[in-house]
């Protein structure tokens, strides 16, 4: 009776012990498949950020915000050689920033993700910020005195109610593509030819491709010579759309 009870004994603690090791394995196991997954997002998260952070590829992004667009397209937008440019996408494709399809032997880009469109405007915020260097530099694209004092919400507000004019001096193509709800397409290229058509007793607000974008100060210097109040909006079309939503 005592033999069986002591080999009974060694037979639950064999059991026990084999349990807790399981146990113990199953949870190391655990910690590291947490520890793999965790590392596989920062991995990830990383790669992102990186495919972000060239000034050619946020140059691409820019001129993506407006619209679809060919390599050659781009590469002309950019100043960038075709070699370089296509390069740059690649990398963005790859992380699914942009996504591509042929249209016979052409190739076109679209960003994949408005998202994305948000983190580019939410980076130009956070640079404005961060760095004061940056309003010298946009300062030296626009020149302060054509901007404008009054909110963009307030300007649309305006436009509603066809108290003020809203003109889109990108070219037909991203007008096209990416449109403002009130606003009137004029390329700059076609600006002077339309003066007659503007109505003179109305301020009138000029947007292009952003902040970092000229167009709309020669516009409303074209429109100032010209004896029009006129002002430049810094705000993008992808921007001035996220404001309509929200009214």
């Amino acid at each position: 009776m005592i033999e069986y009870a002591r080999k009974n004994s060694i037979s639950r603690f064999k059991i026990d012990y084999s349990i807790n090791l399981l146990n113990n394995n199953h949870m190391a196991d655990s910690r590291r498949s947490s520890l793999t997954a965790r590392n596989e997002v920062f991995e990830h998260l990383g790669q992102l950020a990186q495919a972000i952070g060239s000034p050619g590829r946020l140059l691409l992004i820019q001129i993506l915000a407006q619209g679809p667009h060919t390599v050659e397209e781009l590469s002309q937008a950019s100043n960038q050689s075709m070699a370089n440019t296509s390069q740059h996408l690649q990398r963005l494709a790859k992380a699914g920033i942009v996504h591509s399809t042929k249209n016979g032997v052409r190739r076109i880009y679209t960003i994949s993700d408005n998202k994305v469109l948000v983190i580019w405007e939410f980076i130009q915020e956070l640079g404005h910020t961060l760095r004061p260097e940056l309003d010298l530099a946009e300062n030296d694209i626009t020149a302060p005195e054509l901007q404008s004092e009054l909110a963009a919400s307030d300007v649309l507000s305006l436009v509603e109610n066809k108290k003020a004019i809203l003109i889109d001096v990108r070219d037909g193509q991203d007008s096209s593509a990416t449109p403002v709800e009130g606003a009137i397409s004029i390329p700059l290229s076609e600006l002077k030819k339309q003066l007659s058509g503007l109505p003179k007793n109305k301020p009138v607000y000029v947007f292009c491709r952003g902040r970092y974008c000229s167009l709309a100060a020669e516009a409303v210097t074209i429109l100032r010579s010209k004896g029009l109040k006129a002002f430049r909006l810094r705000e993008s079309s992808f921007a001035l759309n996220l404001i309509l939503e929200k009214k």
